[in-house]
């Protein structure tokens, strides 16, 4: 299975976390460049957000069809899910249609603190529900639902350095990159017609790295992140875009920004 994708060809993109910061980006930038006919499934909390990611969709390109999709991913539910592919796939001219992509983006920092300092059941159980199963549910449906009616199915899961090397005061957002991390490369062991690539965006310019910066409780921490070489969103989608049109991976590598500089 090649691991190119033409974007000239028409597609049907899901992207979660697609209000704000990495995930707008991703929507915009890839409205540049598909086939005018492709179809964008916007998915996140904000209703309000997802509107505006969805009129800077339409300032690039009026002819794509954009769908804005509200939904709170803290709470996993498979019905829930079902029903959002049931619905979407029912609004969507899906004829013709060569890639199905997924975009696993959404994601939050969680607590910024010594792991001793982070012993509250109910944090850790919300955390994981949000940014582990939430992807895996949705993951599980998504090609329940989609597999039979497309000839290439995508899957990108936004990973982090921080899943793979220790940082102070992250146990709870690095264990749950690396859980999701090889989640997804299992799924590329089990599932070899389905391309799977997890991508590491580096330090961006978002509200999350400005989390870090301003709340982490080591102060190491904080001046390692003021002094790293932070990106802006649209310049890491670039790259991801341009990884994907490549095509130089295998399914279910990890490739990190820096890896390709």
């Amino acid at each position: 299975m090649s691991s190119a994708i033409d974007f000239s060809q028409k597609s049907l993109i899901f992207i979660t976390g697609a209000s704000r910061g990495i995930g707008r980006a991703i929507a915009v930038e890839t409205s540049h460049i598909v086939n005018p006919e492709s179809a964008f499934v916007l998915i996140a909390s904000s209703a309000s957000g997802l509107e505006e990611t969805k009129s800077l969709i339409k300032q690039v390109n009026s002819s794509l069809n954009v769908i804005t999709y509200p939904l709170d991913l803290s709470v996993p539910s498979s019905d829930v899910y079902e029903k959002l592919f049931d619905e979407v796939l029912k609004k969507i001219d899906i004829n013709h249609t060569e890639h199905c992509i997924f975009i696993h983006n959404a994601g939050t920092i969680g607590i910024l603190k010594k792991s001793l300092d982070v012993n509250d059941v109910d944090i850790w159980k919300n955390y994981y529900d949000l940014n582990v199963i939430s992807a895996v549910i949705l993951n599980t449906i998504f090609v329940k639902k989609v597999r039979n009616l497309f000839k290439k199915l995508i899957v990108i899961n936004m990973t982090s350095l921080c899943g793979r090397v220790p940082f102070v005061n992250m146990s709870m957002y690095g264990s749950g990159k690396a859980a999701r991390e090889l989640f997804f490369k299992v799924f590329a062991l089990e599932e070899p017609d389905i391309l799977v690539l997890n991508y590491s965006p580096g330090p961006v310019d978002t509200d999350m790295f400005d989390s870090i910066v301003d709340t982490a409780q080591d102060e190491g921490l904080r001046k390692t992140m003021k002094e790293s070489t932070v990106l802006k969103p649209e310049q890491t989608v670039q790259m991801l875009l341009g990884i994907l049109k490549k095509g130089d991976f295998k399914s279910g590598d990890t490739i990190d920004y820096f890896d390709r500089v």
